[in-house]
This record gives C-alpha cells, structure tokens and sequence, in this order.
C-alpha cells in the first residue's frame, strides 16, 4: 500500500503593485524602442568619431608629407654638390675643381637658403598643427640641425642622417594614412582614403627617385645603382595605380603634371640612366636639379587635391551622422514624453483608487483598523466592501485580546465567539493562552541558566563568573570586606583524557566538580572557567591562611582516585591540582583582575612543583610587571635585530670533524649586555611571541648556512639545527615558516633538524602530526633532552624523529648507573635506526665512555662553546684530555 504523501502548502507568490504592473505595459515597448535609439546613437556616434578621426590622420599624414618634400628637396642640392666634387664626374663633365666649385657656390647660395627656409616653415606647420601630436615630429628640428651639421663636415655622413630622416617621414605618413583606412570607412570616403593613399606613396617615391639617381651620380657603386633601379621602376608602377585606380579628376591631374615640359624632361634623364652603359652629363644633371622641384610641387598639388577631397567627404560623412544623431535624440525625447503622459493616465484613472485602497490595506495590516472607503471602479468597490468585513472582524477580536491582557479571561466578551472560523480559532486559542504564558516563562528561565551554566558540570561558567565575582566585589565593597578566588588547574588532566578518550575526561571532570562542592562552604560558590580550570569563589574572608587552608583541602579531594566507567574495577585514575589564591584590594570592582591574579598564582604553583597553593603577592605582582616589561622589550628587541644566533659545533665522533652546529638564540640587549637565556626565554614561551622568535630562527640560520657555503672553508656545508617550542610548533603555520625559510635560503631540507622536547609530544596533541609534515619535506626531526620527559624507549619506533639527543644530565653524571643508562639509550636509537648526538660533554673521560658506546655524535665545551657565526671553529676531538671547569651558561 503506498503511503500518502502530505501535500505542503505553497509559498505565496511575491505580489506585485498594480501600478508597477501597467507602468510595466506601458514601459515595455517603450524601452524596447529606447534600446533601438540607442543602438542607432551609439552607431551614428561611431560613424561620426570615425570620421572625425581619419580627418585628423589625413591631416597629419599631408602636414608631414609636406615635411619630408620640403626634406627632399633640401637635400638635392646637398647630393648634387657632392657629385659635383667626385672626380670621376668631374672628368665626365670636362670640368676642373675650381669651375666646379664656381658652379656649386653659385648655384648653393641660392638653392640652399630657399629649401632651407621651406623645410624650416614645413616643419613649423607640422608642429603647431594636426601633425602636433606625431612621433616623429618633436624631433625634427633637432634631427634637421644634426643633419645639416654634419653635411658641413662630411657629406657622407650627413646624407645617411637625411636618408633615415625621410625614411621615418614616410614611414610616419603611410602609417597615418593606414589607420584612417583601417577605420573600417565606407562609400566615397572610403574610396577617398584609397585614392589619397596612391598619390601620397607616388609622390614619395618621386623624391626618393631624385635622391637615390643623385647617390647614383655620386658615387657609381652597383649598390646605388640597383637602389635607384629598384626606386625608379617602383615610381612607375605607382604613377600607373594613380593614373588607373583613383578618382577620374586625381588621375587627370596627375597625368597632367607628368606630361609638363620638366617632368618630361626629367623622365628623360632618369630613364637614360637606366641603361648601364648611360654617361651623366652637366646638361642632364641640371635638369635633374631643376625639374625635379617642379615636378615634386606638381605632385604635391595632386595630393593636396587628392587630401581635400578626403576632407570633404570626412567632413560631409560626419556632419551627416549628427544629423542623424539629433534626429534620434528628438525621437527619443518624444517617445519618453509620451510615456511620461501614459504613466500620469494611468495613474489618475485606476492607480489612484488602487493606490488609497493599497494604503488602507496596509495600516489594517499594520493593526490600524482604519474605515475602508468604498471608491473607484466597480472590482475595486467589492474589493474595498470585503476589506470593510474584515475590518469589522478584527475590531471584534482587538476586544478580546484586550480583555484577555487585561486578566478578564472570564468575562462575556471573552466567552462569546466571533462569528466565522476566525472566531472559532480565536476562542480555541484563548483557553490555552495561560499555559503558553507559563511555559514560555519557564524556558525563558531555562535559557537563562544554559547562558549563564557549563552544560558539563552545571557549574557557572567563565561569563557567568565574572558577573558574580563583580557582583560580590560590589556587595564587599559597600560592606568593607574582601572577597577571595581560588584558580583551581587540575595536574595531568590531559594525560588522562588523551589515554582514556574525551568520555572518561568527561566524567572525571563532573566528578572533580562534586569533589569541590562537597569541600567548599555552603555559601562559596564553584565556577568553570573551561578545559580544566576551575575558580572558587569566596565572600567575607578575613586573611589569606583560610584560604589557603581551603586551597589545600580542595587539592587533597582531588587527588583522591577516581574510578571511571569503562575501566577495569581495579584501575584507577589519579590527578590533582595546582591552586593560586587571589584576594581583592578593597574598594576594587575589577572582576577581570582579580581572576588574571589568581590565575598568575596557580602558574607559579605548577612551576614550583604543581600540587600546591600559592598567593598572589606582591613579589608575584612585580614579577609579572617585570614580565611584562622584559616581553615588551623582547618583542621591541626582535623587531630592531638586537637578537643574534650564536652557533655550538657538533662533532661527528667516528670521523672527529664538525658534522653540524646547533644554532642558540642570544639577546644583546642594549644597557644590559648579553641577557641569559633562561631570562627571556620562558618570557617568550609563556606568548606568542616565541612563534615569532622561532620564525626568525629558522631563517636566519637557514641564511647563515648559505653565506657560509659561499666563504668555504671548514663552514661550509655545514647542517643546522634549530630549537622550536611546543607553543610553536602546535601551530598549523609552523611548516609555512619552515618552508619560507627553506625556499627563501634555498638549502636541501636534510641540512635543516628541528629540535623538539620530550614534553612537547604529550603536551601537544598536533605534534605528531607536524613533525610527520616536516619529515614529508625532508626537514630531519631531533628529540632534545631525552631521558628527562615522559618518552619510553618502547615507543621510539612510532615517533617521527631521526635523532635522539641525550640530556647532558645523564652524560655528566658520574653514577655507574646513568653510564649504563646512556648505553642503553644509545643502543636502543641504534636499533630504531635513529642517531644519538649526547650533550654537555665537558670531559675526556665523558667523551671516551661515548666513544666506546659508540655515540654518533656530541656537543659541549669539551669541543667548543656556542660562538657568533664568524667566530666558529674547526673544532675535531681534542689529542689531549682538556678538563673544562668554567659553569655552563
């Protein structure tokens, strides 16, 4: 049988004011036609920027097409003065030196002032008009004076400078030319660019025509000759594209100014010249000299033609889309007047009896039970009449539930039901409104005591604790007492909730709590600050020995056994706690402080052994100041590069060569010298700071080793060991650092060990799965001052490590039985495959026992202190017993 299936109500639709929906209709083709007007602007926009633009190429292209004529022709007298002076024309023309140079002074003087002053004004043009903007332009006059310059003094290199000059001018003008055509123009305007395009390369091909058969004469190497050859036949064929290609007018005016008596004459010479065994005559080169001026301002006059006829139609093109474009501005202008007109009809015929109707609807449902007007069309009158009915309704049931805030709940307005299903439900309603009130009270009180309670133990938690200790500082406060807080931290609390699983850390953590309110006065009051941490709080207290007293019964009740669920009936768990006691100055209200001081007191327990009760005092207080202060200067000092590493060699005791350092953070405080490490150290241990420091570390030795591979010698190719705290190393950030360092120094991983305590692999529960991480980078791992945590031997087959080093307590030691310990110890890393680096060796007869436990390797003041880099030496095993008896810092 298939089961039915429940039918969920539907989400009501998002309504849409009437208004807006025939506002809509009207709108519709209205931006419809907008989206084609503006289509059509964008293009007629388009067309007319287009325009406009290949107007400004066809200027700029003429005015610096004007610059390299005016070139050309500067530089004609300059090359035929220079055939004039080759010997072999001269002996050609059956003229001596000193007839040519009548010739040349004669004809120079004039020609040259006047091309001269034509390139001059050209080129003043160029820069003050259309071509303003060209490349090539800011630099003419510089180029035109370097060129003329060197003319003066050699020809040669002269000519090559005027040569480069027309080439960049032609080159500048093509480029102009091609991108007005690369507009994407059509029609005349099109046609237009073409033809201006045509004439403008004939026309430079015209001048270099003239140049290269002057370059010919000048010298008569084949090189110029096939110059000339290749230029003379390429102005051919560009002559014939104008004559056949372009616009019937430019074609004719072109072959005009090619069949006047110059050009005619000119063609001669220059196609004589192409015969190879054809002879230059004086006759021929002047004409050359002189017709190819009037040829060039023939053709110049063909393509300013050709240039205005490109201006015109740019110009008609682009007055045309304007016009276009203000047409369609007009239509869209009338086509939003009239929806302008639609929208206020609309608006006036059936939006505004709508729109009061809307408005009424809106402050009934805003619980305003306002009278509903019945106006407008006929759908809305009935619209507007069922409005009214449900009004009336509502004010019915506003007199019921004002009965029934008021505790009327008896009375006849509230016994007699509204007529109609509404006041069926309404009346159902009425009967269950007292439960509700009382149920929603109690969950509020139970929501109260969730916020302000540990779910766990159901004792006050860290917020809640902080609200009464402030509440009790204000009671002690009016009453001139003082109030007492004991910081409970439980000892080995983690070793058990890692052994046992969270479960059982669970259980022993309410069992803790009973514990301490059995033992605790009926008027104190137990608070769960979280994890394992816990306060008492005390009121009236009278000196500090009661608390301590109650610190000290509080410790005894939880070191007590515990047996937990899951575990053997005979097996128990034992943990204990460290107490600091805090006791309020009077007249303070600084709840925060208070627990900070209490909290510092239970830290100085645990480090004075743990299971026992310590006061906050002053010496506390000016510990912790002056903790503060040597962090504060600490954070300064690693930011300013007061701290230093100095590196301690270790000896590779089968070879007796130094095999690796370790490398120690020192502190050269500045007015206090060189700090101990066991000053500042702790100091950073205790923040976050030692992730900084422990950041540094890593590359600064990582860097060291580098220079040291550069310098050679005995550092080089060194290893590194680097120290890294638990707090450090519990953070995800620790492989970034070590990669950073890695990539930054680029060293091989394996030259890099990371040195860990033993303590650390308990304390931290990310350990193990960091050192994996740093094995899987190559990076080796070392256990520092091993023997002295909680480490067993058995479980050195399942750590990540690669080296144990073994505590310079063991090695120093003059007990036969830490000897026997340091053998076995050596002998068990042998046989996990781990190297054994022992510390502390201060003695001959330490590194013998060493040597024949066969030791990989040692460190200590035997071989060398920790020294700055520059300093450290080839240390190797001393020939000598040397007995060191200065104190280790």
């Amino acid at each position: 049988m298939t089961p039915a299936r429940t039918r969920l109500p539907r989400r009501p639709r998002r309504s849409r004011p009437l208004q807006s929906t025939l506002l809509a209709l009207v709108l519709v083709p209205v931006v419809g036609l907008s989206a084609v007007a503006v289509v059509g602007v964008d293009d007629r926009l388009g067309h007319a920027r287009d325009a406009e633009t290949a107007l400004h190429e066809v200027r700029t292209a003429v005015a610096l097409d004007d610059v390299r004529s005016a070139v050309g022709q500067e530089v004609v007298p300059v090359l035929g003065a220079a055939a004039l002076r080759q010997p072999r024309v001269l002996a050609a023309f059956g003229l001596t030196p000193e007839a040519a140079e009548r010739i040349l002074s004669e004809r120079t003087t004039s020609g040259s002032a006047g091309s001269t002053a034509a390139t001059d004004a050209a080129v003043a043009a160029a820069r003050t008009g259309d071509a303003a903007r060209a490349a090539v332009v800011a630099a003419l006059p510089e180029r035109l004076l370097q060129a003329r310059t060197m003319t003066a003094g050699d020809v040669d290199t002269g000519l090559a400078l005027y040569d480069h000059l027309l080439s960049d001018l032609t080159t500048q003008v093509n480029a102009h030319l091609k991108e007005a055509r690369s507009l994407g123009l059509e029609g005349d305007l099109a046609s237009a660019l073409a033809d201006l395009q045509r004439v403008s390369r004939a026309s430079a091909l015209a001048s270099h025509e003239i140049t290269a058969y002057l370059g010919t004469v000048a010298d008569a190497q084949t090189v110029h000759r096939r110059d000339f050859l290749r230029v003379w036949g390429a102005y051919q064929q560009a002559s014939a594209d104008v004559v056949a290609l372009t616009d019937p007018a430019i074609a004719a005016d072109w072959s005009a100014a090619e069949e006047s008596v110059s050009s005619q004459r000119l063609d001669e010479v220059l196609a004589a010249t192409t015969d190879r065994d054809a002879t230059t005559t004086l006759a021929g080169l002047t004409v050359v000299g002189m017709g190819s001026a009037d040829r060039d301002a023939a053709l110049r006059a063909v393509l300013a033609r050709a240039a205005a006829v490109v201006v015109d139609e740019a110009q008609a093109q682009a007055d045309v889309a304007r016009r276009e474009l203000q047409q369609l501005l007009v239509l869209c202008g009338l086509v939003v007047a009239a929806t302008l007109v639609g929208t206020l009809v609309v608006r006036r015929v059936i939006a505004g009896p709508l729109g009061r109707l809307a408005e009424q609807s809106r402050s009934v449902a805003a619980g305003e039970l306002v009278d509903v007007q019945e106006q407008g069309p006929t759908e809305v009158r009935v619209v507007a009449q069922g409005l009214a009915a449900a009004v009336d309704t509502l004010r019915r049931v506003q007199v019921q539930a004002e009965a029934i805030a008021a505790g009327e709940l008896d009375c006849e307005v509230v016994r007699t039901p509204v007529p109609g299903p509404l006041g069926q439900i309404v009346h159902a309603s009425v009967t269950q409104v007292l439960a509700a009130f009382h149920e929603r009270e109690q969950l509020q009180a139970d929501l109260a005591h969730q916020a302000a309670h540990d779910a766990l133990t159901e004792l006050p938690n860290r917020a809640q604790t902080l609200v009464l200790t402030e509440r009790a500082l204000h009671r002690a406060a009016r009453q001139g007492s003082r109030v007492g807080l004991l910081f409970l931290d439980l000892d080995h609390f983690k070793a058990v909730n890692d052994s046992f699983g969270h479960a059982a850390g669970d259980e022993l953590l309410r069992t803790a709590a009973a514990r301490m309110h059995a033992t605790v006065r009926g008027g104190d009051v137990v608070c769960r600050l979280g994890g394992d941490e816990f306060v008492v709080l005390v009121e009236g207290v009278e000196d500090e020995k009661g608390l301590v007293d109650l610190g000290e019964r509080l410790i005894t009740a939880l070191s007590a056994p515990v047996a937990l669920a899951g575990l053997p009936q005979a097996q128990h768990v034992r943990v204990g706690a460290s107490v600091g006691v805090a006791v309020s100055v009077p007249g303070t209200l600084d709840a925060e402080r208070l627990v900070r001081d209490a909290d510092a007191a239970a830290y100085r327990a645990k480090g004075a052994g743990r299971g026992v009760v310590e006061v906050f005092d002053d010496e506390l207080r000016a510990e912790l100041s002056a903790r503060t202060e040597l962090e504060t200067a600490l954070r300064s000092g690693l930011d300013s590069g007061e701290l230093v590493l100095y590196y301690q060699p270790v000896l590779d005791l089968e070879t007796g060569r130094t095999k690796s350092v370790e490398a120690l953070v020192r502190w050269i405080r500045p007015g206090h010298g060189l700090v101990p490490p066991d000053a500042f150290i702790p100091v950073a241990e205790a923040s976050s700071l030692v992730c900084d420091l422990g950041r540094w570390a890593l590359a600064e030795a990582t860097a060291q080793l580098v220079r040291w591979d550069a310098e050679g010698g005995h550092r080089g190719g060194l290893d590194v060991a680097v120290n890294i705290s638990g707090r450090h190393l519990a953070q995800a950030h620790l492989l970034d650092a070590v990669t950073d360092a890695l990539t930054a120094s680029g060293i091989h991983p394996n030259r890099l060990t990371v040195e860990i305590t033993e303590t650390v692999l308990v304390d931290e529960p990310l350990a193990l799965e960091h050192l994996r991480s740093l094995r899987e980078l190559g990076v080796r791992v070392a256990i520092d001052d091993f023997g002295t945590g909680y480490t067993s031997i058995g479980q050195l087959s399942r750590l990540p490590v690669d080296v144990l080093k073994i505590d310079r307590s063991f090695v120093s030691s003059p007990e036969a039985g830490n000897a026997d310990l340091v053998r076995l110890l050596i002998s068990a890393a042998h046989s996990f495959s781990l190297g054994v680096v022992a510390e502390g060796v201060e003695e001959d007869g330490q590194l013998s026992a060493l040597l024949a436990a066969s030791c990989d390797a040692a460190q200590g003041y035997l071989f060398a202190r920790p020294v700055p880099p520059s300093e450290l030496p080839a240390a190797e095993l001393p020939a000598t017993p040397v007995l060191v008896t200065e104190p280790r810092t």
